[in-house]
């Protein structure tokens, strides 16, 4: 019968070169060194290869450099003669994390935590992972057990707030980011993410005050000039609208969205041309129906008939209409007393609608609202 082969014991004679290699990488990991670091790691790993601390060490260095293959060999070696050795665990937890691989590194920080349960680090790290996943019970209780260690932990507080915000909890979102705010300097994407919170529970004057902060931070942010737009359009002041998103289109190229509410405030205003040339700009990249809509709205204010049937037309083609693109036409034409050419559009409504007798009876629903022949 064969014997086992002894177990390979450490040179005593290289060890104290391994001590020096290893004091040094480890100097040159905190000084941000990596690749000086791995060469002296790899050299104490050549003298002693069985050994867990220079293992992590050079693990822990090229998880850095984000060479992840090989520096999880180095943690799963230490781990498969010490399955409870904490820095593998963590370590390879953070290289699976580091390749997008949550169900591979979860379990490993599982692990680690019930041998170092406050450590808060691994907890929102736990905690991220089970949110990206959509576990958000585990997600919760992670953010909460590394607060219930430190109230003030901001990646915690962070965490929770996103959490909430994520799953439509919007007032206790903007509460835990309130808290975030609380405890250190103001940071202007969480003011803006705050006042769109606000926007969207109807709370415009708290969303307004809250863009306006952002921008004593960063006076040409894109997000906040964007919001405090729509907060003047909701106020029905297009002028002040304009100025704040024209400032954006200085340093940016809009959004689409942004581009039609621009022009939308252009036509508002009587300024057409520039109404036209900027739904038209927007058109160019690409369709997109409320700036077609806009477009449409835009001919109906100038009485270009024609050209309203065409822009009805194509929105039909491509949406499904139930009334309201035409009640939206039809009003624009009634408002600036084209009756004539809002009994022709509805003509055109129900030919096109001919075979879908729900929305011609809605299409006849706007005109008796109108007033006007059917």
């Amino acid at each position: 019968m064969k014997k086992n082969a002894p177990t390979q014991q450490p040179d005593a004679s290289n060890h104290g070169q391994v001590v020096e290699l290893s004091k040094q990488g480890h100097r040159l990991f905190k000084e941000h060194r990596y690749r000086e670091a791995c060469v002296l790691f790899e050299q104490a790993r050549e003298l002693e290869p069985g050994n867990p601390y220079i293992l992590t060490g050079l693990g822990d260095t090229l998880r850095l450099l984000k060479d992840f293959p090989r520096a999880a060999r180095c943690y799963q070696e230490v781990l498969e003669k010490d399955p409870g050795n904490l820095f593998a665990l963590r370590g390879l937890g953070d290289t699976y994390r580091g390749q997008h691989l949550l169900d591979k590194a979860l379990p490993l920080w599982e692990r680690y935590i019930k041998f170092r349960p406050r450590d808060i680090f691994v907890l929102t790290r736990i905690a991220d992972g089970h949110k990206t996943i959509g576990n958000h019970h585990r997600a919760e209780a992670c953010y909460r057990q590394a607060l219930s260690i430190n109230n003030q932990d901001r990646y915690a507080l962070m965490g929770l707030a996103d959490l909430y915000q994520k799953t439509g909890q919007d007032e206790r979102a903007i509460e835990y980011y309130e808290k975030v705010m609380e405890k250190g300097p103001k940071m202007i994407n969480i003011l803006t993410i705050v006042a769109n919170l606000h926007w969207h529970r109807g709370e415009h004057e708290k969303a307004r005050s809250y863009y306006e902060k952002a921008l004593e931070l960063e006076s040409n942010n894109s997000y906040a000039l964007y919001g405090l737009g729509n907060y003047y359009r909701w106020q029905r002041d297009y002028p002040m609208a304009i100025t704040l998103w024209e400032r954006i289109l200085e340093r940016d190229r809009g959004t689409v969205n942004m581009l039609t509410r621009l022009a939308d405030a252009y036509r508002s205003t009587g300024n057409l041309d520039a109404a036209e040339a900027t739904y038209r700009k927007n058109l160019e990249n690409g369709y997109d129906k409320f700036t077609l809509l806009g477009l449409a709205k835009l001919h109906a204010v100038r009485g270009e008939t024609e050209d309203v049937v065409r822009c009805y037309r194509e929105l039909v083609v491509r949406e499904d209409e139930d009334g309201w693109f035409f009640g939206e036409v039809a009003s624009q034409l009634i408002e600036h007393q084209r009756q004539q050419d809002a009994a022709k559009l509805y003509q055109v409504a129900c030919e096109l609608q001919q075979n879908n007798p729900e929305v011609c009876q809605k299409l006849a629903e706007q005109m008796e609202k109108y007033q006007l022949p059917g």
